[in-house]
């Protein structure tokens, strides 16, 4: 049998579009559930504890425990625990997650003039 082969990068001709694609690698991160919600309510050096983001995000702690376990060891966002007693656990972006912004912001830019609220996305 032989290997199908990989076609290019239809942006990037240089790359295969496989798992070392840059498309593929960035959806990888961002593109799974609640990750760009915790970005979003996270913001500019915003600092929130996971009740505040969960009440936000209003998705099952299980998954956004996940999530947030996963973007804390890709380095994307930080935790720090206080030895308080109820304990208090907050969240906030690292130099990295902070570099997201300008990609936020894009994305809202092209929301607000093609996907308006209230209109379906043609």
């Amino acid at each position: 049998m032989m290997d199908k082969e990989v076609p290019k990068c239809r942006q990037d001709s240089s790359v295969l579009c496989d798992d070392t694609c840059v498309y593929k690698r960035v959806l990888a991160v961002i593109g799974k559930k609640h990750t760009l919600d915790i970005l979003r309510v996270l913001g500019y050096d915003r600092t929130v504890r996971f009740n505040a983001l969960q009440n936000e995000i209003r998705g099952s702690p299980k998954t956004l425990t996940d999530r947030l376990n996963e973007l804390c060891s890709l380095g994307i966002i930080k935790r720090e625990a206080f030895a308080e007693i109820p304990p208090r656990v907050e969240y906030s972006l690292t130099e990295k997650g902070l570099d997201l912004n300008p990609v936020m912001d894009a994305l809202k830019a092209w929301s607000l003039k093609w996907a308006p609220l209230g209109q379906e996305a043609k």
